[in-house]
C-alpha cells in the first residue's frame, strides 16, 4: 500500500479575519519569506479568515460582546485541522492572547515578540521607537510591555496624531488606501522628526499604506517579523514515528 506524501513543513494556522485585508497581507509576506522553488516547499497554512468576530475596540470599550469566544472557535478549528502553532492577524487581539492560549495545546506566535526581535536584529540597533496603532493597541501595553524588556525606549503620538492615526486605519478598512496614506505620511513624518529610530506599526492594517522608500526604511512591520516566525517554525523538523 502507498504511503501518503508527508509535509517537510509543519501547518501553522492563521487566525484571521480581523480585518480580511491584514490576513491576506499576512499570507502574503509568509509566502514572501519562504525560500522555495516549488509549490512543496511553501507554508502550509490553515487560515480561519472570518470577519465576523465582535470589534475588539468595542469589547473593550464595554460597548461590545468579548471576541474571546470566537477566537476560540477558531483557534480551535485551526488546531483540529492540523495546525501546530497559532498566529492571529491583528494586534489588538493579542490582549486576549493569554486566555486563548489556555484554550490551546499549540503554541501562539506572539506578533509582538516578533517584532521585537525583529527589531533587536537591525544594525545598528533601535534605542528608541515611536509606537502607532489602535489606541487598545498602546493602551494595553502589548508592545510596550516588551519593548521595555528590551530596554528600547518607546515615544506616543500626541491626541491629534493618534486621531489622525485612527483616520487612517479606518480609510484601510474601507479600502480607501490612497486616503489612509494622505492622513498617516504627516504623522509618520512629524513622530520621525522628534528622533525616534524608527517606527513599530502597531496595527496590521498601518503596513498596507505605501510610503514613499525614506520613510519605509524606517518603518518596523511586525506583520512582516509574524511572517518570518511562521516560517522558522513551519521549517524546524519534524519528527516522524
Amino acid at each position: 500500500m502507498r504511503k501518503p506524501l508527508l509535509s517537510p513543513k509543519r501547518r501553522v494556522g492563521i487566525l484571521g479575519g480581523m480585518g480580511p485585508a491584514a490576513t491576506v497581507d499576512l499570507m502574503a509576506k509568509v509566502l514572501a519569506a519562504t525560500p522555495a522553488r516549488r509549490d512543496e516547499d511553501h507554508v502550509p497554512l490553515i487560515v480561519w479568515n472570518v470577519p465576523q468576530i465582535p470589534s475588539r475596540p468595542a469589547a473593550l470599550r464595554g460597548e461590545g460582546p468579548s471576541p474571546l469566544p470566537d477566537m476560540v472557535e477558531g483557534a480551535r478549528f485551526l488546531e483540529q485541522a492540523g495546525a501546530t502553532a497559532l498566529a492571529i492577524a491583528c494586534n489588538t487581539a493579542h490582549h486576549w492572547a493569554v486566555e486563548l492560549q489556555q484554550q490551546m495545546s499549540i503554541p501562539l506566535l506572539h506578533i509582538a515578540e516578533a517584532a521585537v526581535e525583529a527589531l533587536a536584529a537591525r544594525h545598528p540597533p533601535a534605542r528608541r521607537v515611536a509606537l502607532l496603532g489602535t489606541r487598545a493597541t498602546i493602551e494595553l501595553g502589548i508592545y510596550g510591555t516588551p519593548l521595555a524588556r528590551r530596554g528600547i525606549a518607546v515615544d506616543l503620538p500626541d491626541a491629534r496624531e493618534q486621531e489622525a492615526t485612527d483616520r487612517a486605519i479606518a480609510h484601510v478598512k474601507s479600502g480607501e488606501l490612497d486616503a489612509a496614506r494622505k492622513v498617516f505620511l504627516p504623522v509618520a513624518e512629524a513622530i520621525l522628526a522628534r528622533g525616534a529610530d524608527a517606527i513599530v506599526l502597531g496595527c496590521t492594517e498601518l503596513p498596507l499604506i505605501a510610503c514613499p522608500a525614506p520613510l519605509q526604511a524606517r518603518l518596523v512591520d511586525p506583520t512582516d517579523a509574524l511572517a518570518r516566525a511562521i516560517v522558522k517554525h513551519a521549517s524546524a523538523s519534524i519528527e516522524v514515528s
